[in-house]
Parts: C-alpha cells; sequence; structure tokens
C-alpha cells in the first residue's frame, strides 16, 4: 500500500509541474555605453553585432559583454522621417486586411499578482485589447488564444505551429505580443494624455532570411507611434535569434511593458500602440488611408482634365494643335538621335 502511495504521488508531483507554468527567473543585462551610462535594460542574451535603436533614435551596436553587462557603441542617430512619407509596399487582398496576433509566452502577467500565472496569462488580455483596437481601425483580426505553457526554451518551437496556422490566412502583419521582465517600473512607463501606459519594446530576429524587411517595418512602427504617442516606444532590438520570424515578412514581436506594471497600463498601450499599426500598414489599414489613397488619384485625374482643356482653349488649333504639338516633340526627338550619331 506505502509503494502504491509514493507512486500516486510522484504522478500528482509530475502531473502538477507539467501544468504548471514554469516561473522562469530571466537574467536582467544592463546595455553600457564607451562612457559607462546605462543605455537601456534586457533579459535578451545579445551578441556581437546586435543593433539597438533608443527611444531617442540613438544607435548602438553590441561589441561584447563585461562584468555580465554588454558593451556597446553608438553608430549614429537613425532618421525615421522617411517612413513618415513612404508607406511600406504591401499588397493587400480584399477591402478588410488581415491581422494576426498570438503569445508565445503564455504565462505572462503584470502586477500586482504573481509574474506568471496558469493559462491564460494576463497577455491574453493584452492581446485582446490590441485586436479590438485594431479592428475598430478596420481591420479583420485573427487572434490565436493557443497555450503554449510552459515557459521555456521550446516554447518558440511549441508556438511555431500556431505562427504557421496564422500564416495560413495570408495577414499582412502577424504579431507575438509578450510582456518584458525588467524589473524596473519607471524604466518601462511614461504618460501619455494624462494617463500612466506602459512603454513598447519592438524585437525582430537576425537569424532568418526576413531579417531586413522586419527591421524595416520595427522602424516604420516606431516613426509612426513617436509622431502619434512621443515617449511610448522604449526601443527596438534587432538581435540573435529567429521568434519564428522566419515563416513570413512583418512577422514582429512586441513588448508591452514589463510585470512590474499593471495590466491597465498595458492594456492602454495596446490600444494606442495600434494607431501605430493601423499608420504604418496604409494599404490596408483603414478607411482613413484608403479614403485618402483615392482622393490623391481624382485630384491627380482631375488636374490632368484641367490642364489639357486649358491647352485646347488657349491653343487656337484646338485638338490639331495637340496633334502639332506631338508631330513637334517627335521630330525634335529624332533630329536629337541623329545629333548623338
Amino acid at each position: 500500500m506505502k509503494i502504491i502511495l509514493k507512486g500516486s504521488a510522484i504522478l500528482i508531483l509530475v502531473g502538477f509541474l507539467l501544468f504548471q507554468p514554469a516561473l522562469a527567473v530571466e537574467t536582467i543585462y544592463e546595455l553600457v555605453d564607451e562612457s559607462g551610462n546605462v543605455v537601456t535594460k534586457t533579459s535578451l542574451e545579445l551578441s556581437a553585432g546586435d543593433i539597438y535603436i533608443a527611444a531617442d533614435n540613438s544607435e548602438y551596436e553590441v561589441v561584447g559583454k563585461e562584468d555580465g553587462k554588454f558593451k556597446v557603441k553608438k553608430t549614429g542617430v537613425v532618421d525615421l522621417s522617411i517612413y513618415l512619407n513612404q508607406p511600406l509596399p504591401i499588397k493587400v487582398e480584399g477591402s478588410k486586411p488581415l491581422i494576426g496576433i498570438y503569445h508565445t509566452h503564455s504565462d505572462e502577467s503584470y502586477a500586482p499578482g504573481n509574474p506568471s500565472q496558469p493559462y491564460p496569462g494576463e497577455i491574453y488580455q493584452v492581446g485582446k485589447a490590441l485586436k479590438e483596437a485594431l479592428e475598430a481601425r478596420g481591420f479583420q483580426v485573427e487572434w490565436s488564444q493557443a497555450n503554449h505553457n510552459p515557459h521555456d526554451g521550446a516554447a518558440y518551437n511549441r508556438s511555431r505551429d500556431t505562427a504557421a496556422k496564422l500564416l495560413r490566412s495570408n495577414p499582412i502583419t502577424l504579431i507575438d505580443v509578450h510582456r518584458d521582465a525588467v524589473p524596473d517600473a519607471e524604466f518601462y512607463s511614461t504618460e501619455i494624455d494624462g494617463q500612466k501606459v506602459a512603454k513598447v519594446r519592438i524585437v525582430a530576429g537576425k537569424q532568418n532570411q526576413n531579417k531586413t524587411s522586419n527591421f524595416e517595418y520595427a522602424k516604420a512602427l516606431k516613426a509612426k507611434a513617436d509622431k502619434d504617442y512621443p515617449g511610448i516606444m522604449e526601443g527596438i532590438f534587432w538581435a540573435k535569434g529567429n521568434y519564428n520570424q522566419d515563416l513570413g515578412p512583418r512577422t514582429i514581436l512586441l513588448e508591452f511593458g514589463t510585470h512590474v506594471l499593471t495590466l491597465d497600463q498595458a492594456k492602454i498601450s495596446a490600444e494606442k500602440f495600434a494607431e501605430a499599426i493601423t499608420a504604418a500598414l496604409p494599404e490596408g489599414g483603414g478607411s482613413l488611408e484608403r479614403a485618402a489613397s483615392k482622393r490623391a488619384i481624382f485630384w491627380v485625374v482631375i488636374i490632368a482634365i484641367a490642364g489639357l482643356a486649358i491647352f485646347l482653349l488657349i491653343n487656337k488649333e484646338g485638338l490639331s494643335g495637340l496633334k502639332n504639338l506631338g508631330r513637334k516633340l517627335t521630330h525634335a526627338l529624332r533630329l536629337k538621335g541623329k545629333d548623338r550619331c
């Protein structure tokens, strides 16, 4: 009987461990510049050559690791203004473009409770807030609530199947929603419109064929967020890692705050950041952008017609004058060609 009881106890213990999220204790690293200033903090294990774009758009490159800190050198300041004027080249099918959302770390939660909770963690409420905000801006959103616990090194392997399934619907972007683990509320919080909100960090992986396009996408998102809500961006990591971003273009990882902030701060941040996502995807990102595009085409046509009408009015020869102008241009081009010969 004692043997049977011992065996049952072992099975219960194993079951408990399997179905509980891993209370991951993550190492927090500081990024220190050449003058000894702390540039940022992260739980990512970085490598030489990794890039970090800070809130003020200063760009830093990791050069090594010393005494448990990553040494970085400033390589310049990135001009993100180009992303405000030039939309990303995205082909959109249908009137309601699709966005996919999922959560690799299904246990992630916020203060005042435990940072790691049984499925579903509070991070799913952040995903829901982002989903609803994007839907309000004209997107169709496919949001996966699949469970990928435990929070361990194999979580991305488990979430890969979820990401692949979402990509079958051909979304214009796929977002893995997380929160960070930096234990510093002031570091990751800001105030916007009188509300305390969580800052957002973007992580793009360098170990996949989409690394350049995803980095460009991350910079476009930051440019739009900086414009609409200055201070909401903590920065961008372009770092060693894959994060399932090899599966398709514009697959991105967003971190909404950290575990020492509240869930409400993260949800407000997600609602506001939806504006940046919408602005960065103008080809399908909502009625305002599509309407603006149609208006632009309309006025181009009107101006062309008006120009033709003015020409016909001032030219006594009417349509024959337009034909004569065409002949003159053709003749001039032929003469120019002969001169070159």
